[in-house]
């Protein structure tokens, strides 16, 4: 009797591991383009979500060094700034990776999504030190720089993986990157004077100058 039990058992581990493994099959060349493609077009939606609700920001900002936004108004551009980084941050960790992938592009999504959230979460945290009086300027402008430099590090994944699938050209990825750098520096580059004394420029967007929606160029 216990020698059928565990015959029966050895048999359905054998199915189960079967299934198992037909589920996870490698994914074929189309179907890998279409799931990193699929990943790049989540990106950029989150990232446009992040771009509209940081121009609000700071055109608040701007108002309110000016004199023409009241602190009522100022505060609710931080809450409504925050809620959105926060919320991108927790959307960006939902983001499933197919385990069908090639383990080196799963890979380079996963960092590639670890960075965009890490960005985010780091805004959120500079957009409270941008009315706060305990924050020094300084230290606003070192939150800012952290969370570009975690959003080029994330773009630089996701054109890895989007390169070694076909999608995009290794030229081509490399002056993206170029654009999104020279767009940061010149988002960060004295932003805590711009923003904390009047109203700049609190960051940049994270898949900006990566050919946003397109396949290879």
């Amino acid at each position: 009797m216990r020698k059928t039990l565990l015959t029966i058992l050895l048999m359905l581990v054998f199915v189960l591991s079967a299934c198992s493994n037909d589920s996870s099959a490698p994914a074929s060349e189309e179907e890998v383009q279409e799931t990193v493609q699929n990943f790049y077009n989540e990106m950029s939606k989150f990232d446009e979500m992040g771009k509209s609700s940081l121009e609000s920001f700071n055109t608040t900002l701007t108002s309110y060094s000016t004199g023409t936004a009241t602190d009522d108004e100022l505060e609710k551009a931080v809450d409504e700034f925050q809620d959105t980084a926060s919320d991108i941050a927790d959307q960006v960790k939902d983001v499933k990776i197919s385990k069908s992938l090639p383990e080196n592009i799963q890979t380079l999504l996963r960092d590639a999504a670890i960075a965009f959230q890490s960005a985010y979460s780091i805004k959120e945290q500079a957009s409270q030190g941008a009315v706060s009086p305990e924050v020094t300027a300084d230290e606003f402008n070192s939150l800012n720089q952290q969370a570009d430099v975690a959003m080029l590090y994330g773009i630089s994944k996701l054109n890895e993986a989007r390169v070694a699938v076909g999608l995009l050209e290794e030229d081509s990825a490399a002056e993206a990157e170029l654009r999104t750098a020279v767009g940061a520096a010149s988002g960060t580059d004295g932003a805590a004077d711009a923003t904390k004394e009047s109203g700049g420029n609190a960051g940049t967007s994270a898949v900006t100058g990566s050919e946003s929606g397109n396949t290879a160029d």
